[in-house]
């Protein structure tokens, strides 16, 4: 009996040919974020970045992680560092301080 199947097979976290190798975003005019390994069909990533001015001021080396989540929380990260923060960023963070 020949076999009709023609579904590809499983697929894999972190074995795509939909892989983007590096990623680098301009978040301000000071910060370039660069992720690694962004699997487009997973919607994940590994080994994320933030530079300003050339140097590294803040990472991560997590496999498998959300882009999307990552991305936001850093991008939201970098407008409360630069004091460009929305009013709720601001409550958030005067709940914090008390």
């Amino acid at each position: 009996m020949q076999n009709l199947n023609t579904r590809p097979a499983t697929r894999k976290v972190g074995q795509s040919t939909e892989i983007v190798k590096l990623l680098r975003i301009q978040a301000s005019d000071t910060h370039v974020v660069e992720f690694d390994n962004v699997d487009t069909r997973f919607n994940d990533c590994n080994n994320w970045q933030v530079m300003a001015g050339g140097k590294r001021v803040l990472f991560s080396n997590r496999m498998y992680e959300r882009f999307s989540d990552v991305k936001s929380g850093i991008v939201a990260t970098i407008n409360v560092c630069e004091n460009s923060c929305s009013v709720t960023d601001e409550a958030m963070l005067e709940g914090q301080k008390s």
